[in-house]
């Protein structure tokens, strides 16, 4: 990673101004304190872009005091954000690293030149000036002159004047795409968007850092929509757009945990078929976005007359526009109003069902019913409510959870089991929905829905439940109970915490909410190249490799335990501990591991490593029942505990610290590592975490059979060195175990993907 020296050199204030999204009124002089409303802008960068200072204040300084102040962070995580941001890590000298600009690139370069010139065309679909400008300062919109010299005015894609939109990616912030909106879609033969570079995966907004800072975001289709709910000016929120109902699916859409997400897709007119895109894509981005835990909601359109916001705003003004947006559907399941809609509807209510379901009201994490409706003297109609429950239920769904053999093997599933996943939105985690997985028997047992919270109307609760049953199919969905690397439906996934629907998680998996450390692959180089040095001869390297490639048990069936020895003031505690920061591992206590089901629970469910600290301290009753546990890890095994006969897959690989590890018995099933008189340099302080997601991911290429093949070609490696006779089995086992360690270093993994 670049130091502080070599970042003040590359990096420019006012670009870093812009991305941290301080205002700069009319794009010259001072930009707005980022901390009060002040009239007059107060923060100056000085002429020579190094330095800053806000003269309300008083405080200043340089970009890494710039990015502490409006971010609130510390000086390690600063100089993170801007590696990150900057794309400046190990082995990079330039944010844009010397290489041969992308088409998207070029062509935004070429329309980023005469932005200003979008104002007018902007303007005059009723979008402000100052979100405008905004736009511009975050170089988000352009605008496009290019013609064909070799097509006529008329012809496809002979091109023309366009608003060009600038699509960056979430991070580190490249330009993956150029969209352009032609003025004059007759002069490009009738065509009137077109895209330059990756058409889906990646949303459009006017600046990342204001996603970023929002508490509301709203999602909507096109750029122009953004950009309109941008100009309605609603406190606190930010817009993205999907860029197109199809790019729905492919939309990686984590980054908006702990928001709360507005959907507003077009409100689209029946097509012949009886279909409406944007509502449908609604719907689908609904359950996307609830399978994630992100609270969503959806505005009410029933009373439009435009197909989408800009039209609204052209219209009828940006305060009607303000107040339509904010009006967001009362019905208890998302996209199913209470009342005859256009278009065919998300599901088909029986009439019983149908006749009771419009009395059920919702607010964002509140559930009511509409027990009178009177109408007054002016025809005005007005309701009476009486609550049910301090909760909204988000979703319903059946979900089917493949068996254990399946998820470890890649096998058909024959053993598949029947949950139904409640998510529920709550006061006490804002826009974080909880979710609980109920038995099929256990799904109308209103104490099970007291946890969520206060059921004030059982009977009423009970209905409502009912209703949601016809829902079930809604977000249905296939899953491995499993946090790691498994096999689901014969390919390999990568799971997290949140993927998994376990009845009783914080029993049944260590990891049941934990979702992955993610980066930049510089920033595994640099956790790498830290952990080479801070112990000689391997011996942190082959920690950190043992647990990073513990998730290969998915492909080889067996991943073999991890000893690692030290004398007192060995430093084996410090490592420990920032292994557990590097790569999100859980290091169990003494206190932890003194029962058999403790010892059971920490094992359960994930190929993520844990680690059992000062094993040798225990009673000896615990020590034996521990062995015997990690006996059955090595592999996996499958046990079924208590009056529900709640299940518990024993797989987990584990590291085993301590002065001495009693295992003798374990010798076949672990390899070790030593730590004593070989202590290198400290690992730095601001040393960044492992991306073990994207690490996850890249693991998810490779198949079983080039796995084992590659296992077999290390294995003959290490039993070419081996002084052990040829038939000494227990010998052949150890250096399997080793073998497994070893085929990251040998560059094996790689070799598997195409």
């Amino acid at each position: 990673m670049a130091d502080i020296r070599e970042l003040k050199e590359l990096i420019d204030l006012h670009d870093l101004a812009r991305r941290l999204g301080l205002e700069r009124p009319g794009g010259r002089g001072n930009y707005r304190s980022p901390k009060h409303d002040d009239k007059n802008p107060s923060l100056s960068i000085f002429a020579d872009g190094k330095a800053w200072k806000d003269h309300s204040t008083g405080e200043g300084g340089s970009l890494i005091d710039l990015v502490r102040y409006v971010q609130g962070v510390d000086t390690a995580e600063a100089v993170r954000l801007l590696c990150e941001r900057y794309g400046v890590g190990a082995g990079e000298h330039s944010p844009s690293a010397s290489r041969e600009k992308s088409l998207p690139e070029y062509i935004a370069e070429r329309c980023l030149e005469k932005a200003r010139e979008a104002a007018g065309y902007l303007s005059g679909r009723g979008i402000s000036e100052s979100v405008i400008e905004d736009a511009v300062r975050a170089r988000a919109i352009g605008w496009n002159t290019w013609t064909s010299q070799k097509l006529s005015p008329g012809d496809s894609m002979y091109g023309g004047p366009a608003a060009a939109f600038i699509v960056h990616s979430l991070n580190p912030g490249h330009i993956v795409a150029v969209d352009l909106r032609f003025v004059n879609p007759d002069l490009n033969g009738g065509i009137k968007t077109v895209c330059h570079g990756e058409k889906s995966g990646h949303p459009w907004t006017s600046n990342w850092e204001s996603v970023r800072r929002a508490r509301v975001v709203y999602i909507v289709e096109s750029p122009i929509n953004a950009l309109s709910v941008e100009t309605a000016g609603i406190k606190g929120s930010a817009a993205v757009a999907t860029r197109g109902v199809s790019a729905v699916s492919s939309i990686d859409w984590r980054f908006l945990r702990g928001k709360t997400t507005v959907i507003l897709m077009d409100n689209d007119d029946q097509q012949e078929d009886g279909r409406r895109p944007g509502p449908e894509a609604a719907w689908e981005l609904n359950e996307r976005l609830t399978a994630l835990n992100i609270a969503s909601l959806m505005v009410d359109q029933s009373e439009w007359e435009q197909n989408d916001v800009n039209d609204i705003l052209r219209e009828c003004g940006m305060d009607e526009l303000r107040r339509a947006i904010q009006k967001l559907e009362p019905w208890s399941i998302p996209g199913l109003p209470g009342k005859d809609g256009k278009g065919k509807p998300r599901i088909w209510l029986p009439l019983h069902d149908f006749a009771q379901y419009w009395r059920f009201r919702v607010k964002e994490d509140f559930t009511s019913h509409v027990s009178k409706v009177e109408t007054d003297d002016e025809g005005e109609e007005k309701i009476q409510t009486e609550d049910i429950a301090g909760f909204r239920i988000a979703a319903l769904s059946r979900v089917t959870v493949a068996g254990a053999t399946s998820v470890m093997t890649g096998d058909v599933d024959s053993q598949q089991k029947i949950y139904f996943a409640v998510s529920a939105q709550v006061p006490r985690h804002g826009p974080n929905l909880v979710r609980r997985v109920f038995n099929d028997e256990d799904l109308h047992n209103v104490e099970k829905w007291k946890k969520f919270g206060p059921v004030f109307r059982q009977a009423l609760l009970s209905r409502l439940v009912m209703i949601w049953e016809r829902a079930a199919r809604i977000g249905e969905r296939r899953v491995a109970n499993f946090v790691g690397l498994a096999w689901l439906d014969g390919k390999p996934v990568v799971n997290e915490g949140p993927d998994c629907y376990f009845t009783d998680p914080e029993k049944q998996c260590p990891y049941h909410s934990l979702t992955f450390p993610s980066g930049a692959a510089s920033d595994a180089r640099r956790v790498i190249a830290a952990y080479q040095n801070t112990f000689k001869k391997n011996a942190a390297s082959m920690l950190l490799t043992w647990a990073l490639s513990s998730h290969l048990k998915a492909f080889l069936g067996f991943w073999p335990h991890m000893i690692m020895q030290a004398d007192k003031g060995a430093g084996k505690s410090t490592l420990v501990k920032r292994l557990e920061r590097t790569i999100a591992m859980t290091m169990f206590s003494g206190q932890s591991l003194s029962t058999e089901f403790r010892l059971l629970t920490s094992v359960s469910h994930t190929s993520h490593p844990i680690g059992w600290e000062e094993l040798s301290a225990r009673r000896q009753e615990v020590i034996d029942k521990a062995v015997a546990l990690l006996q059955e890890a090595y592999q996996y095994s499958v046990t079924r505990r208590g009056s529900e006969m709640i299940e518990y897959m024993i797989c987990a690989p584990v590291l085993l610290a301590g002065e001495d590890v009693p295992v003798r018995s374990l010798l076949g099933k672990v390899v070790q590592t030593e730590l004593t008189g070989r202590k290198g340099t400290l690992l730095p302080h601001n040393l960044p975490r492992f991306p073990v997601l994207e690490w996850l991911k890249l693991l998810s290429g490779l198949t079983r059979k080039r796995a084992l093949e590659s296992h077999e070609q290390a294995l003959d490696f290490l039993l070419g060195r081996s002084r052990a006779p040829k038939d000494d089995t227990q010998a052949q086992r150890m250096s399997g175990n080793y073998a497994a360690v070893l085929l990251v270093p040998l560059g094996n993994v790689c070799a598997f993907l195409p």
